[in-house]
């Protein structure tokens, strides 16, 4: 009986050699599968991240895209609107009759129509006054004269233009010496 009860102790201990080892490798299997996830969540946070760096960079790349656009635009127009302007401003000293006047309203239709598109894809004309401070990021010295404070615009002769909070053409001005 001995024999007996000596082969089921030794059963019973290779059952739980048996069971302990499997749980022993479960458990390895279990670690390498935690450690894999941990793996695999830190590459998605940082393809996340790119992602989103991406989306940003993108949207900085179509900001600036946008205002090159813009700004192209105005610098092709601008001189054709200074010019109009010119014109409407020398015909004031001319006598014009009625028919004349009437295509010159057009013009002036036609000025107001641009300034209105400019004003609403944030281009505004920028019209220092006489006295104010001469800023060279802001203004072009076309002449000096004597008299006035020395610094001081003494004359507007073409307004400036500014897009987004960016000067993109400096007003022609005349400044005191």
């Amino acid at each position: 009986m001995q024999c007996l009860d000596g082969d089921k102790l030794n059963t019973r201990n290779m059952k739980k050699e048996l069971e302990s080892k499997k749980i022993k490798d479960l458990a390895l299997i279990i670690d390498k599968l935690e450690d894999e996830n941990l793996v695999i969540k830190e590459q998605m946070l940082r393809a996340l991240a790119d992602y989103q760096n991406l989306v940003k960079s993108s949207e900085k790349r179509n900001e600036i895209r946008y205002f090159q656009l813009k700004k192209s635009l105005s610098e092709s127009v601008i001189p054709s609107l200074d010019a109009l302007n010119l014109a409407i401003k020398a015909s004031k000293e001319l006598k014009l009759d009625e028919k004349t006047k009437a295509w010159l309203d057009g013009i002036l239709a036609t000025i107001q129509s641009l300034e209105k598109s400019f004003s609403e894809i944030g281009i505004k004309q920028y019209l220092p006054i006489k006295g104010d401070k001469f800023d060279p990021t802001k203004h072009e010295a076309v002449a000096t004269v004597e008299g006035g404070k020395s610094g001081e615009i003494y004359d507007l002769v073409q307004p400036g233009y500014i897009l987004d909070n960016t000067v993109i053409k400096p007003a022609r001005v005349v400044v005191s010496k």
